[in-house]
């Protein structure tokens, strides 16, 4: 039955008017949004693999989702929701075992601001997704910030069981987080032991070219693979005609040994005329905890070019330094194909892209 109920929704979307944002179903109480990110890259894993120059099709946080919102007749408020699922175009897998990989959540909206439970991106991720100009391509940021020198991707995390408060105040949007149990639960009574809690702030001001986020993130999680861990993030920005440049600083401590240092990056995006842009991105990672030689600089840059309003076309690449006692991918989070490589490794992609959004 639950089946046939979203074939339906996704049939009638096909004729229904679409929005700038998703086709509408039934008004605002059924929406379906989607987004397909395909790419074809050559990558070099720089001493990794034994073939160690490969060709990838990669399919990047594709992802089919509904969403909606009810008026409540009497108090005015709405409950609004979402679910949304992430689907591996690639080899045919759906991303998880659940209808819901991504986003999804519950919620009340109304003059408190939203208040929701589920599954949702932390304020620490989000700043860092507001900075980045890549967008799941070979030049994304997480393979250094957010990431350890030799275990990977780990502070970009949604919050399980979560329940998230938000409101707008003028051009200042302000966010919070608790995680009742950062684990999987599968049914069980949340353990207090393993919370999550994350705090951020937006400002976008109107006419004003300036922009600013901030986000910090405490881990109670001993037995995960972040462990006891907190960290905060800085980011402003200046945008005008010519484009825009952002700045961005990230301190993480954790007992995690090579989790535990600071990382800075600036990235800046240049329009060229007729929906074209170049964009070019840093980040550095300092040694972590006192190692020497752990540190690691990720470059991207890339070629963008706005086909219409929900087109675009790219190419790009992407470059990570290590040095001697670091191994930071290439490629680590949002895009599909990963590209790990050794310590003291140099790994690279680039890439050519297609992103449309309906």
């Amino acid at each position: 039955m639950k089946k046939n109920i979203i074939a339906t929704a996704v049939a009638m979307a096909l004729v229904l008017p679409v929005t700038a944002d998703a086709a509408k179903v039934l008004g605002d109480e059924l929406e379906v949004y989607g987004k397909l990110h395909l790419s074809v890259d050559a990558s070099d894993t720089d001493g990794l693999n034994a073939n160690k120059e490969d060709i990838s099709i990669s399919s990047n946080s594709s992802r089919l989702g509904f969403k909606g919102k009810h008026k409540i007749a009497n108090g005015g408020m709405s409950v609004v929701y979402q679910l949304e699922q992430e689907v591996a175009i690639g080899d045919g897998k759906d991303g998880g075992s659940t209808l819901v990989t991504r986003n999804s959540f519950a919620g009340l909206k109304g003059s408190f601001g939203q208040v929701i439970v589920g599954y949702h991106d932390t304020q620490f991720k989000t700043v860092g997704s507001k900075w980045g100009v890549f967008g799941d391509s070979v030049g994304e940021r997480r393979a250094i910030l957010g990431a350890g020198a030799l275990s990977g991707n780990k502070m970009n995390q949604r919050g399980k069981n979560a329940l998230m408060w938000t409101k707008k105040i003028g051009n200042l949007k302000a966010m919070a987080m608790y995680s009742a149990d950062s684990s999987k639960t599968e049914g069980k009574i949340d353990n207090n032991d393993n919370v999550m809690t994350s705090v951020g702030v937006l400002y976008k001001g109107k006419g004003i070219p300036f922009y600013f986020g901030a986000a910090y993130e405490d881990w109670d999680n001993l037995t995960s693979t972040i462990g006891a861990t907190d960290g905060y993030r800085v980011m402003a920005g200046y945008k005008a005609g010519f484009g825009k440049i952002g700045f961005i600083y990230e301190d993480i401590t954790s007992v995690v040994a090579d989790m535990d240092r600071s990382v800075y990056g600036v990235n800046g995006v240049f329009k060229l005329g007729s929906g074209l842009d170049i964009r070019g991105q840093i980040l550095v990672a300092d040694d972590y905890q006192g190692v020497a030689n752990s540190g690691a600089t990720k470059i991207g840059l890339g070629l963008f070019k706005k086909m219409d309003k929900q087109t675009q076309l790219y190419a790009a690449y992407g470059q990570t330094d290590n040095d001697i006692n670091a191994k930071y991918q290439g490629v680590d989070g949002g895009h599909g194909d990963e590209v790990k490589t050794v310590k003291g490794g140099t790994p690279n992609s680039f890439s050519l892209g297609l992103v449309y959004k309906f």
